[in-house]
């Protein structure tokens, strides 16, 4: 009797291994396929496809700068869709409770814009579109609004030199034609001068040829 309460206690002890080792198999493969979803998903999810206010504009930046000027060209012309979309769904229904919010397409272009080494590098459509978007900075992340301030000051700073660049061409451009006008001035002049020498030649001929 004994014998049989021995061998029936390792049957019972051995078939709980065997439940709780397949039930462990089970979780471990739940948990695999779990973890390879999550990471698909991941990395199918690009700063490019995040709405609203949780974008990061750092993070986007960073994303535009891995694209080719096709692909920069593509990423603004869906962007410009997407904020035209939402302009004409505000004037079509009168959404005033979104007036203020963020537009996040058009906080894209800003980035796009201001892109360097771009086919579409405009300082001074991407500032533009940068004061908008400050109008409604209250409702930005921390972050992101000081990746706006910083972006807005480098701009400053670039549209600055332009000017100074475009004044310092217009300048040059300037004394170029005066500097011409000088120079057509003293051709002339040295044209008479030639003029007037060749008639006293002249005049210096006909009095040795009558003496």
């Amino acid at each position: 009797m004994k014998t049989n309460n021995l061998s029936l206690t390792a049957t019972i002890n051995t078939a709980k291994a065997v439940f709780f080792s397949n039930r462990k198999k089970h979780f471990s493969i739940i948990f695999i396929m779990l973890i390879g979803s999550l990471s698909s998903a991941c990395q199918m999810t690009t700063p490019a496809d995040k709405t609203h206010n949780v974008v990061s504009y750092s993070n986007y930046y960073l994303w535009l700068t891995t694209l080719n000027k096709k692909q920069v060209l593509t990423e603004e012309h869906k962007q410009q869709a997407l904020l035209n979309n939402r302009l004409n769904n505000r004037l079509n229904n009168r959404l005033n409770n979104t007036v203020n919010d963020v537009d996040p397409s058009q906080g894209k272009l800003i980035l796009i814009y201001s892109l360097a080494n771009s086919p579409l590098h405009q300082p001074y459509k991407a500032k533009r579109l940068l004061n908008e978007h400050l109008l409604v900075s209250n409702n930005m992340s921390k972050e992101n609004l000081a990746f706006t301030m910083l972006l807005r000051d480098q701009l400053n700073t670039q549209l600055h030199l332009l000017e100074k660049q475009a004044q310092a061409s217009k300048k040059f451009n300037k004394q170029s034609d005066e500097h011409h006008a000088i120079i057509a001035q003293l051709e002339s002049q040295l044209k008479r001068v030639k003029q007037q020498l060749i008639l006293l030649k002249k005049i210096d001929q006909n009095i040795n040829e009558r003496g």
